[in-house]
């Protein structure tokens, strides 16, 4: 049964996009006046969230949808990494490429290695699993002596792809029923993970070793808690022909995340299921006519992987703190020129041809599932499928 959310004719590639600029936005804040506490979103969500933080959250709720259907669509599961590997890593090579080149010079940023192969090694091999390189010394007048803030999240989306494949290959993906349960008991974990930090608070070279450091806890498992937030994406995937798309669903899951704004730990509980419908009701939206956004290129990747430099070299040049509106936009066109340049240099080319010329891969069909695209079909339309 095909749904709202199975259309081609959707508004994703634009959603994509606004977020990146979103956390353009965002880090403005942090980057320009070295305090994010004037940052809209913080002061609304009174520190439960800040605007990269949501716009991050709501990649990894697309990707769990858009991944899932990848999985579902591949021929196998090499052709679903083949298409995987293809779209991360030549634009994430490029763009530590151009730190290392050129961004890292223009920082004062020194390797802590001296000899060339070293160098090289370390380049190679943390370019491989996502990661920046190693350098000292970066931005020494900034408020942030990062080359490159916003990649972090690149090698756990990966990870995601992994689960992604693991989850369909063991037979989870046709059995939604046991991916929901995941998906509830990532939020229990979460809550519980929000009390024994924040009321607990555990701290000291034993616990950060056992628990890791409270820093990774606060920021990223609690802030931004990545797991729940790409099963909420797969959840909804599974369960599209469920799904309403209604607009007093819309506005209660806008109320609900209104009334978390003011409850502590709330938020992070109500934005993966809320933030979800909205993030999808808004992108299938059949009045919302932003279909094709990306016919000239997918630029949401760029401008995600270049802002954050970007903006360190721009605050670097005017020598002293910069108002974060201004940041914004001094650094917003020069990413998104960037963007385009990385696009059509790099990364439309290890692309499909649909998909290079900004086609949409179609969703499948309500209730299909399995690596195959049918292996949860009854019997007798397996056999007129194949036929």
């Amino acid at each position: 049964m095909k749904t709202v959310f199975d259309s081609r004719e959707n508004n994703l590639d634009f959603v994509r996009l606004s977020l990146a600029v979103l956390v353009i936005f965002s880090h403005s804040f942090p980057l320009g006046n070295r305090t994010e506490h004037l940052e809209p979103v913080v002061r609304l969500t009174h520190g439960q969230s800040t605007a990269g933080v949501i716009a991050v959250d709501a990649f990894f709720i697309i990707s769990g949808f858009l991944i899932t259907n990848s999985f579902l669509r591949s021929r196998s599961v090499w052709d679903y990494f083949r298409k995987r590997i293809a779209r991360i890593y030549p634009g994430f090579l490029a763009c530590m490429l151009v730190c290392a080149l050129i961004v890292a010079p223009l920082a004062g940023a020194a390797s802590p290695y001296k000899h060339l192969v070293p160098r090289m090694v370390n380049f190679l091999g943390r370019a491989l699993c996502l990661q920046e390189f190693s350098y000292n010394h970066a931005f020494p007048g900034n408020p942030s002596s990062s080359l490159n803030g916003s990649i972090w999240s690149i090698s756990y989306e990966f990870g995601c792809y992994i689960a992604i494949a693991l989850l369909g290959m063991v037979g989870f993906l046709r059995k939604r029923h046991l991916i929901q349960s995941f998906f509830c008991a990532s939020l229990i974990l979460v809550l519980a993970i929000s009390l024994l930090v924040k009321v607990w608070a555990p701290g000291g070279p034993f616990w950060d070793h056992i628990l890791g450091h409270r820093y990774f806890w606060e920021r990223v498992l609690l802030r931004s808690p990545l797991i729940p937030m790409y099963l909420s994406g797969v959840v909804f995937y599974l369960y599209r022909d469920r799904i309403r798309h209604s607009t007093s669903w819309a506005v209660i899951a806008l109320c609900v995340l209104a009334v978390s704004c003011f409850l502590p730990f709330s938020w992070q509980i109500c934005f993966p299921v809320a933030g979800t419908y909205l993030t999808f009701w808004f992108a299938f939206h059949p009045r919302v006519r932003l279909h094709h956004f990306a016919r000239f290129g997918d630029f949401s990747y760029g401008t995600y992987l270049y802002a954050f430099p970007i903006q360190q070299l721009i605050v670097r040049w005017i020598g002293r703190p910069v108002n974060p509106y201004l940041l914004f936009l001094f650094a917003m066109p020069v990413s998104l020129l960037t963007a385009v340049l990385s696009w059509h240099a790099v990364e439309k080319w290890f692309l499909s041809p649909r998909r290079k010329h900004g086609e949409d891969a179609p969703i499948l069909p309500s209730g299909i599932s399995g690596i195959s695209g049918v292996a949860n079909l009854p019997n007798d339309k397996v056999i007129g499928k194949m036929l």
